[in-house]
């Protein structure tokens, strides 16, 4: 409630929406901290939802190998630009719900439980759950344009695009929240700012998922924004009127606004596969190849490798899937050189140790 003199009467104000012929912006006091959001309250089915689901994809993980482990990531969907360029684009979704470690996902879910709960009730579960749709593969989008060569997993970009499109109410409702609903967007973007900064200096951070969900939520927000409208009912004891939002009106044609986003992300996606670098190139046709190998086709696949090791002739990945062929169709000799290659070339990890059990069986 806003402060009211002694003698004058007391009594509810909340403004008309900008749909009724009776609003007036200046009609509005500076400030309304006491304006009940519409919604805001009830129970947030949508966000708890999200946090569990959260939570138990990071478990699982935990009990298949480790969150950290990035085998188990790339297992459970993480976006890794080669693999989303080799056609696995549905990464671009699973990638929401994975989390490295236990203090990622715990940030993670306190500010979805924070802010998803009043975004889910500004907005409605319905389009609530269509922006964090739409904001989480905007970020996933981007970020595989601009951060390919790195293992990235989070519902971060998500929870950025929560944040955006809570930005966008505000925004939206200016007029009829008054100074208190500007200082709320006003804060919200300082918010938004200092954590995109922090994600900048701070290594291993994903900041351009975090950008892209930010402004993916930011514009579903606006687009899909509740419109009021508004009753006045007598106020007691001859006070005057009290004015309330009664309601939303519905969305109409902005629903339109979905298919522009798929389609703008699918441009983004398409742009990023067209972006792709001599070693990525190659690194994606060694994928190519790994998978028409277990398919049985190793012609095929030996193919793929070939243009692969064209590209860069010394990628260890491309040498150690053409000695698995060369193994398979029996010719020894060359899969023991390719063997020796890859070792040489710096073959790190698992697939250091596959090719060493490799040649161990061929010995």
């Amino acid at each position: 409630m806003f402060r009211q003199k002694k003698d004058e009467p007391q009594r509810e104000y909340a403004p008309y929406g900008d749909d009724d012929p009776r609003h007036d912006p200046d009609d509005a006091p500076d400030a309304l901290p006491g304006i009940p959001l519409p919604g805001v309250g009830g129970r947030a089915y949508i966000t708890w939802a999200l946090l569990a689901v959260n939570a138990a994809v990071w478990l699982l993980m935990q009990l298949s190998g480790g969150s950290s482990n990035p085998d188990t990531l790339l297992r459970f969907g993480a976006m890794f630009g080669p693999l989303v360029a080799s056609g696995d684009y549905w990464r671009l979704f699973t990638a929401m719900f994975l989390h490295v470690h236990l203090l990622h996902l715990l940030m993670n879910c306190l500010a979805l439980w924070i802010f998803g709960k009043l975004v889910e009730g500004v907005y409605g579960r319905h389009r609530f759950a269509l922006m964090y749709l739409i904001a989480g593969l905007s970020g996933s989008a981007l970020s595989y344009i601009f951060n390919r060569d790195a293992i990235a997993a989070g519902a971060s970009g998500a929870i950025f695009g929560v944040l955006g499109a809570l930005a966008a109410y505000f925004l939206a409702h200016r007029d009829l929240l008054g100074d208190w609903g500007r200082r709320n967007f006003m804060s919200l973007a300082v918010v938004a700012v200092i954590n995109l900064a922090i994600g900048a200096l701070w290594p291993g951070i994903d900041n351009w998922a975090h950008l892209g969900g930010l402004i993916g939520g930011f514009l579903a927000g606006m687009a899909l924004a509740p419109r009021y409208r508004c009753e006045t009912i007598p106020a007691p004891f001859g006070f005057g009127e009290l004015r309330r939002v009664s309601g939303k009106a519905p969305l109409g044609i902005r629903w339109l606004a979905v298919p522009a986003f798929a389609l703008a992300i699918a441009a983004m996606v398409w742009f990023g596969g067209t972006q792709l670098t001599g070693a990525e190139q190659a690194k994606l046709l060694t994928i190519r190849a790994e998978r028409l190998h277990l398919d049985g086709d190793a012609t095929a696949a030996l193919e793929q490798v070939e243009r692969a090791l064209d590209l860069a002739p010394r990628s260890p990945d491309a040498y150690l899937a053409r000695a698995k062929i060369y193994a398979d169709l029996g010719a020894r000799d060359l899969a023991v050189e390719d063997i020796a290659a890859a070792l040489q070339l710096g073959l790190t990890g698992d697939q250091r140790e596959e090719a060493i059990s490799l040649l161990l069986t061929m010995r």
